[in-house]
């Protein structure tokens, strides 16, 4: 289990890499595109926008400043191209750091523009939707702490250039802005929001993929202590009762299963006869247990033990095995009929009462076991179904706990059972 964490976490952050490979290059598209707008309009003034600018300075800065961003988030993507290419995860502290590069960069355009400018319309410019777009898209990062950060240092800058063009840009020229100071202050409020709304995000995202894992992690291990005999409902509610795996005492219901004369049968066909036979057999049984909520826990050559009333607790396991074992003669008898079988006679031996159940093994290998005198005197009650020349025998215990369904039954009187001192009273049920 602590491996099958590890393998996880060492997936989910090599995934978080690959996250970082396309924030960074939906940020490069972005980039690419302001940079080729901003060289047409440097060059041509292809969209008009010259006219706010004072100085030619300005857009240059703009173009240069643009490039020099685009070079290094292209540098970036490659450095990130290398560690994926070689599987290797890209360090918390490195995305850190770029994140932090990368918020300076409106930062330093928004100031440079001013002290060219020594105007602090800028505040009002377009480059301010930098700050939201990178703060967005580092929800993909899936870190909070990146998230959250980039708001804060996005909302500190802001902050320090409002103070930089309101008092120190403002009082030296004749422009006086249209909006109060105050309403500056509440944009950085909105960045620093900003930030905590996108690293919640990915807060969330990290929650729900780890929970997914949790619950296919669950559903694998319990499929791995159970087999493939385990139906969804009986998987879905041990997900939510872990602790039915725990070792502990509790009642339930065994049955044991054995077809006659197998071994006869199996001397004179081939391999894959054999197999074909028991499939056709066992495929069908599997899904009458199933149905009647038991489990498959143990098949042995040419039987199987099944058991109800565990790992889920059910208040209706005795009757719920009678029936299955009813059903399972039909489906034989129905099964010979229309020639998928031929004629098999099969000895049922069920019984009811106190069991011991918990894993046993290591990490690497699980199983599930049931143990106690319930389990060995439906073993040993199954086996009496040669000397009486039976197919369903149950004992008093399970007899009276269950509705016949209007089947016949008869006492076959204080048996002698191997392994036991007090004789065990049997019941014949004749189908």
């Amino acid at each position: 289990m602590k491996n099958t964490k590890i393998n996880f976490k060492a997936e989910l952050d090599f995934e978080k890499t690959l996250s970082e490979y396309k924030r960074v290059t939906i940020f490069i598209f972005v980039l690419a595109f302001g940079f080729i707008l901003s060289i047409m309009n440097y060059l041509f003034d292809s969209f008009g926008l010259k006219m706010i600018v004072r100085y030619e300075t300005s857009n240059l800065a703009i173009v240069l400043c643009l490039f020099f961003i685009l070079n290094y988030e292209i540098i970036f993507l490659f450095l990130l191209k290398r560690y994926i290419r070689l599987k290797k995860i890209l360090p918390e502290s490195i995305k850190i750091t770029h994140s932090l590069i990368e918020i300076l960069f409106p930062g330093i355009l928004l100031y440079m523009l001013m002290i060219i400018e020594q105007r602090p319309v800028f505040l009002d410019s377009p480059f301010l939707f930098v700050y939201f777009i990178l703060i967005a898209i580092s929800a993909l990062q899936l870190n909070f702490k990146i998230s959250f950060f980039m708001g804060v240092f996005a909302a500190l800058q802001y902050v320090l250039l409002i103070q930089f063009a309101f008092h120190y840009i403002m009082p030296g020229s004749d422009i006086k802005m249209a909006i109060p100071e105050s309403i500056y202050y509440i944009r950085a409020v909105i960045l620093l929001i900003a930030g905590a709304a996108s690293g919640l995000i990915a807060l969330e995202i990290n929650r729900r993929v780890s929970s997914s894992f949790k619950q296919m992690d669950e559903t694998q291990k319990i499929i791995s202590l159970f087999g493939q005999q385990v139906s969804k409902e009986i998987v879905d509610e041990l997900i939510k009762r872990k602790d039915e795996l725990d070792v502990r005492r509790c009642d339930a219901t065994i049955m044991f299963l054995d077809i006659r004369n197998f071994s006869s049968y199996a001397e004179t066909k081939e391999p894959a006869e054999i197999i074909k036979f028991q499939n056709n057999i066992f495929n069908p049984l599997i899904e009458v247990i199933t149905k009647h909520h038991g489990i498959v826990n143990q098949f042995l050559g040419d039987g199987f033990m099944a058991s109800f009333g565990i790992p889920i607790s059910k208040d209706t396991h005795v009757q719920d095995a009678y029936n299955a074992g009813l059903e399972i003669i039909n489906k034989l008898n129905e099964l010979a009929e229309q020639g998928i079988i031929p004629k098999t006679r099969v000895g049922i031996g069920v019984h009811c009462g106190e069991v011991i159940t918990g894993n046993i093994g290591n990490d690497i290998r699980k199983q599930y076991s049931i143990a106690g005198t319930t389990v060995i005197t439906s073993a040993r009650i199954e086996q009496l179904n040669k000397q009486f020349q039976t197919q369903y025998l149950i004992t008093r215990d399970v007899m009276n706990k269950v509705n016949l369904n209007g089947q016949k039954a008869e006492s076959l009187g204080e048996t002698t059972v191997k392994g036991f001192e007090k004789p065990l009273e049997v019941i014949c049920v004749r189908v």
